[in-house]
């Protein structure tokens, strides 16, 4: 199995130069690169300031940051060296940092190297363009500047890789947000400069802390943001591919977020069962506008599979150790596939549980109504009868609430199950979400961190390799 590089959510940065970074890392400080426990001096990841110190990023380095001089070109570039920094900084590191994380409104005049914590509303979003020299080292043009509205604090300013997309630029809003972030400044930092199509202007005056932070965290008050998801990390994933790593993040905090939920409360939200047509025809292109809401479907499960998650990180995140992959078909009305004509089409459900007593495995044929977060149009081959592959979408639920509708003492399962488990067959795409195993090595660490998802789904009817 492939292990791509962990993606960075919205950012540009070539795979070249990504690799670069994390070379560099390896190079400078191969205890940092290695476990957390040697490099940290303990079990869980190093501090923060540790981390900063091994690139020449720490306090000292960054008192230029807090002097009184107007913000400069070398002021910026400081900055984003830490953002990058951040950005490939171990996930394990990143969440012992945010455990580790105080809020800012108990920050210190002249706090030490770590993460603060705060939850306000996002006010305001810019591009903040990067000097020529920085934009070609880091393969892209701007990061984010977001300004935050905090209680007890004020206005705080954070650069970030890449805010939410739905946030308009260059424009007032009002979107609940979080952040775990470094503070660098106080009382400063950079100022974007609007073209004129923008037509805006950076709002006034400076800001009370200056943070830098991988991300500034979206939570609307409905579900998944109101359970605790951010819904910003939506934005990387991609329809008509197979999963990526770029549908990572979103894929297990759609996950985590249907646990925090509660039971029942994805399906009261989801409704009615919807018709799959308008997920299904390209023309509509309905992942594009309705990415992670909550929506119901009524169908046959075909095949059920435990699916272990190996990460303790990601059981940590999700409260779980396995969640379960449904192929459900669900009755549409009479299209044509591949040249043959069905009157059922796939959906891929992967959930955190199913009802006590229900059939799992390879060859079941269990009613079932589903309600989960659509996370995407997934792409797979299917064989037509001339022998020729054509390329087919079946749309991808996480979630969720799952009602069995038991079968009815003394019946059977009727031919069509059979059918629609050998079209199930053909989908050679798959949904197991890679585990970390190997020897504690800084090689097959760094391996690790590059979380990703597998090659393709394990239909019904197929081993798994």
């Amino acid at each position: 199995m492939n292990h791509p590089f962990r993606s960075l959510p919205g950012v540009a940065i070539s795979n070249a130069v990504t690799f670069l970074l994390a070379l560099i890392l390896v190079v400078e400080n191969p205890a940092a690169a290695a476990d957390p426990a040697d490099a940290g001096g303990r079990t869980g990841g190093t501090t923060l300031a540790r981390y900063l110190e091994t690139f020449a990023l720490d306090r000292e380095a960054r008192e230029v940051l807090d002097s009184n001089r107007a913000w400069d070109d070398d002021q910026t570039a400081l900055v984003v060296r830490v953002l990058l920094r951040l950005m490939l900084a171990p996930p394990e590191f990143g969440e012992t940092w945010q455990r580790a994380s105080v809020p800012i409104a108990t920050l210190a005049p002249k706090p030490e190297d770590g993460f603060v914590h705060a939850i306000g509303s996002a006010v305001f979003v810019a591009e903040l363009t990067l000097p020529d020299d920085l934009a070609q080292l880091a393969g892209r043009r701007a990061v984010d500047l977001v300004r935050l509205r905090i209680d007890e604090v004020g206005m705080i300013d954070v650069v970030t890789d890449a805010a939410p997309r739905a946030w308009p630029r260059w424009h007032d809003i009002d979107e609940p947000a979080e952040v775990f972030g470094l503070p660098v400044a106080a009382g400063a930092g950079p100022i974007p400069v609007a073209s004129p199509a923008d037509g805006g202007h950076w709002p006034s005056p400076p800001p009370a802390h200056l943070l830098v932070a991988s991300r500034v965290a979206w939570h609307p008050p409905r579900l998944p943001g109101s359970a605790g998801m951010d819904v910003g990390l939506l934005d990387t994933v991609v329809d008509g591919q197979k999963l990526t790593g770029g549908d990572t993040e979103a894929f297990y905090a759609l996950l985590a977020a249907a646990g925090r939920a509660g039971e029942g409360a994805v399906a009261n939200a989801a409704g009615a069962p919807v018709s799959l047509i308008p997920l299904i025809d390209p023309a509509e292109h309905w992942f594009e506008h309705h990415r992670g809401a909550p929506i119901a479907i009524d169908g046959v499960a075909l095949r059920a599979t435990r699916i272990e998650i190996d990460d303790p990180l990601r059981q940590r995140q999700t409260g779980i150790d396995h969640y379960w992959e449904v192929f459900v078909f669900v009755n549409t009305p009479l299209i044509s596939v591949g040249g043959t004509a069905q009157d059922r089409y796939p959906v891929v459900c992967c959930l955190r549980t199913l009802p006590a007593g229900m059939p799992t495995g390879s060859n079941i044929s269990e009613p079932l109504r589903v309600a989960g977060f659509a996370l995407k149009s997934y792409a797979y081959p299917l064989r037509t009868r001339d022998g020729s592959e054509i390329r087919r979408e079946a749309p991808l639920l996480v979630g969720g609430d799952v009602t069995w509708q038991r079968p009815r003492a003394g019946a059977t399962q009727g031919p069509l199950a059979w059918v629609f488990a050998a079209l199930a067959a053909t989908i050679s795409v798959g949904v197991a979400l890679a585990g970390w195993a190997g020897r504690r090595d800084a090689r097959r660490r760094a391996e690790r961190r590059r979380t990703s998802l597998p090659d393709r789904f394990v239909p019904p009817g197929e081993g798994r390799s």
